[in-house]
């Protein structure tokens, strides 16, 4: 009884020193930094999912608030917070190379799903970057454009449905994501996904699609034991994301290349490039290396595996961001009526000279527009945007960054911070206003990222945003469901900004007057 006593004493000492040895990190580099908890870190509310990330690096930078750079604890491993926009422009633009990678960026290899874009870095994210990046030009936005209409379609009878048989509120994020799926399933993969159809409930994309985004104390856990011991994570056959995943969109590939028989098509979209890709076997780009000179090429073998990651990341991307942001906006204009009756007045107009909403929604709106900027500002996709130094990196103060620290970019923080937005949590849109948004301090507001790294669709997500929202807004005004509160806390263990109540708005339709 004793031995096993003792036996635990000493693991409990040996944990303690684990999780303690590196906390005279930052105190050794004479960077402040606040008082860490033996095996949590900074992170602990975090790390036990009672706060989500975004609230937690803001807590951490409000103690410094004049501090460039922050040193905290992610659990045991050091991170530096960057909140000065200096800074944050030498890690995301000028000095790219040396942060060109996320966290744990040398596990990316060891999961189908985290091969794709997203998460990868160096050689393999630079030639994926480079052979993406054509399909997302404003040419072929444009050109997919009229399946992004076909679906507002959908939409429109989506909505009739759901205003009548839902009076006392709609989830509106479930509603904007069953179109914004549809779009990126016609534009991206050639297909109709059926999600805007009764019994969506049971639709495989549908499914899948939770899946990917689940919100649950396991998923949470999975993250967090991922992003602290990735070795042991991996050693013990974790996994971030569920097998059917893959398994899922493999069978979709399989099915989308049978139907062109292994044939590429006049559509030159993302299935396309796949086939492309599958049948040379390789993919050639430029090396990472190159930023800091040279002219080297490489290739990269491509596999099922490689392929289906590429799928997973343009399909949850796709639909995901665009309907969570437009819920928000949706949540912020219910709030204030006269903000969103100048929307309304703004669709009108620009309705009334067209029958159908066209490409042109994304350039002749400009107050809904700022709408959606501001409720990027409130609420980032990501309310923490994760780099990790690749190469020893020097800052101008002297301070060396070393290979392999993890670097955290508080989007919460910097977005709400008074310093650079008066009133930081007042959802006020004219701060986009053209007179306005040419005020704002560069690298304070960057909600798709920045730099070589900036979101690749972020030409389609605005699409989507803008053609959805002015159909919603053609026929319906919003307002909050009577159990829907004005204040709300945030998910602790979701991929991405939530609620932990949802959204629920009820769609009032509008009577429009004769002319």
């Amino acid at each position: 009884m004793l031995y096993a006593a003792a036996l635990i004493v000493v693991a409990l000492a040996a944990l303690y020193w684990w999780s303690t040895s590196k906390f005279d990190y930052w105190s050794r580099r004479g960077v402040k930094f606040p008082r860490p908890a033996p095996l949590l870190g900074n992170y602990g509310a975090y790390l036990l999912q009672r706060r989500n990330l975004g609230e937690v690096t803001r807590a951490i930078c409000r103690q410094f608030p004049d501090e460039p750079l922050v040193g905290a604890f992610y659990g045991p491993h050091p991170v530096a917070v960057v909140q000065d926009p200096a800074l944050l422009k030498l890690i995301t633009t000028k000095d790219f190379y040396y942060f060109n990678g996320r966290e744990v960026s040398e596990h990316t290899h060891k999961e189908t799903l985290t091969r794709n874009l997203f998460f990868t870095y160096g050689d393999k994210w630079k030639v994926l970057r480079q052979n993406l990046t054509p399909l997302f030009s404003s040419a072929k936005m444009k050109n997919m454009f009229p399946l992004i209409e076909c679906c507002t379609h959908d939409l429109e009878k989506l909505l009739d449905e759901q205003s009548k048989t839902n009076k006392n509120g709609v989830d509106i994020r479930s509603v904007i994501s069953r179109f914004t799926m549809d779009c990126i399933g016609a534009c991206a993969f050639g297909i109709n996904t059926g999600v805007m159809q009764k019994d969506s409930e049971v639709n495989p994309f549908r499914q899948i699609g939770d899946k990917i985004f689940e919100v649950s104390i396991i998923r949470g856990f999975l993250t967090a034991f991922r992003s602290i011991w990735p070795s042991l994570f991996y050693a013990l056959r974790l996994s971030m994301f569920p097998p059917q995943i893959p398994a899922f969109f493999h069978s979709v590939l399989m099915t989308v290349f049978k139907e062109r028989s292994l044939t590429a098509s006049s559509r030159q979209d993302f299935v396309d490039m796949i086939l492309a890709l599958k049948k040379s076997n390789y993919i050639t780009g430029d090396s990472v290396n190159n930023m800091k000179g040279g002219n080297d090429k490489l290739q990269i073998k491509v596999d099922d595996e490689f392929l289906v990651a590429q799928c997973v990341l343009f399909f949850a991307a796709g639909f995901e961001t665009s309907s969570t942001t437009s819920s928000f906006t949706l949540f912020e204009l219910a709030k204030q009526p006269e903000l969103q009756q100048r929307v309304i007045d703004e669709v009108d107009s620009y309705l009334s000279t067209r029958s159908e909403v066209g490409y042109d929604c994304t350039t002749e709106l400009p107050f809904l527009e700022q709408c959606i900027e501001e409720t990027l500002r409130l609420y980032p996709v990501l309310p923490v945007v994760t780099r990790e130094v690749v190469e020893d990196y020097t800052l101008p103060s002297g301070l060396t960054l070393e290979k392999g620290l993890r670097v955290h970019i508080p989007m919460t923080h910097l977005h709400r911070n008074p310093k650079y937005f008066p009133d930081p949590d007042e959802y006020n849109p004219d701060r986009f206003s053209p007179e306005n948004k040419k005020n704002i301090v560069p690298f304070t507001y960057f909600p798709f990222g920045e730099g070589p790294r900036i979101c690749i669709g972020m030409r389609f997500a605005k699409m989507q945003m803008m053609a959805g929202l002015v159909t919603l807004f053609k026929s319906y005004r919003v307002e909050l469901a009577p159990d829907m509160p004005t204040e709300v806390t945030y998910s602790s263990t979701a991929m991405v900004t939530q609620f932990t109540t949802g959204i629920k708005l009820i769609l009032v339709p509008r009577v429009k007057t004769a002319n």
